[in-house]
């Protein structure tokens, strides 16, 4: 009976765990960024980072530019969420999908839901979730380097 019980344990900890199972990936992105800062090689080791969040109240898109980053690669459109009712915003369920509608240089361009459109944006946030997409499925990530993806963040406007 121990034995079950350890087994059920272990398992439950190995898909529960808040340790990165692909620990390579860590590893090489702390290998790149020693390179870059203690080492000053000219080498990329963070994904696209926000330079800039344009939007115009009532418009039915977003636009969001990235740095850092030389390009960057679109795996999916999702991710990304909205708020339009204020402060009710706190409240995690009230936030709505919003996608990408379009790809420009460094610029990615989100169109607002239906249920936004035409009053102000309180926010927007990228992979704000415990899982927020499937392993190695994020929206953004660097076009020069696959394993560097984009940060999550929030932005309240």
């Amino acid at each position: 009976m121990r034995s079950f019980s350890l087994k059920i344990y272990v398992y439950i900890h190995h898909i529960f765990s808040t340790h990165p199972r692909y620990k390579q990936d860590v590893a090489y992105r702390l290998s790149r960024s020693g390179l870059a800062i203690a080492y000053n090689q000219t080498v990329e080791f963070q994904g696209p980072i926000i330079s800039n969040i344009s939007y115009i109240d009532g418009y039915p898109t977003l636009n969001i530019t990235y740095t850092a980053v030389t390009d960057i690669e679109l795996r999916n459109s999702n991710g990304f969420e909205v708020c339009c009712r204020g402060q009710q915003c706190q409240n995690d369920t009230i936030w709505i999908p919003a996608t990408i509608s379009k790809k420009n240089g460094l610029t990615i361009e989100i169109t607002i839901p239906d249920a936004c459109v035409c009053q102000d944006l309180y926010g927007i946030r990228y992979l704000w979730h415990e899982t927020p997409c499937l392993f190695k499925q994020a929206a953004v990530y660097s076009a020069t380097d696959s394993n560097l993806p984009s940060p999550p963040y929030i932005k309240i406007f």
